[in-house]
């Protein structure tokens, strides 16, 4: 028996069109996306050294220096960027699913890969599931609280007999 809080429910995607076009302003749209997630507060960008023009482009979560060394963590990875789309980490299992299901993005391990927005209205669909995520991410560390099981042992024991 599992309960969805109220946070979780209302986490709720279309469905993407799987065979639109893409559009003559595609590469306005990326680089809005790009510019929205380079204005979020506390994050760090870092490109392949080796390479002139970077093919993947890893973002973090900025941490204080001292309170990194002092609690011995590494730094956090939010997303990447790259020409198939946006890796994004920090995604709970039900919004996991719900991107899934909807066709918004694949499962890579325990990471979800949102394709690229092809249009304004489906920018702002992957900009509220990498919202979503940053939100989750930048927030305190805490175990995923999307469901509570409640275990038959903790149920009240009943009986027909008369003998209790």
């Amino acid at each position: 028996m599992a309960r969805t809080t109220r946070e979780t429910a209302r986490f709720t995607l279309p469905s993407r069109i799987r065979n639109k076009r893409k559009t003559p302003n595609d590469f306005s749209i990326r680089m809005a996306l790009i510019d929205r997630i380079a204005d979020l507060p506390g994050i760090e960008a870092v490109e392949g050294n080796d390479e002139t023009v970077p093919r993947r482009v890893e973002i973090y979560l900025r941490r204080e220096a001292t309170d990194r060394v002092l609690k011995r963590e590494a730094p956090r990875l939010f997303c990447s960027l790259d020409c198939s789309g946006v890796t994004i980490s920090g995604l709970n299992r039900w919004e996991r699913h719900h991107t899934l299901v909807n066709g918004w993005g694949n499962l890579v391990e325990d990471q979800v890969c949102i394709f690229l927005p092809r249009d304004h209205k489906e920018l702002e669909i992957v900009w509220t599931i990498i919202r979503r995520a940053y939100d989750r991410l930048s927030g305190p560390l805490t175990p995923e609280s999307e469901s509570l099981v409640i275990s038959t042992w903790d149920w009240p024991r009943f009986s027909r007999t008369s003998l209790q």
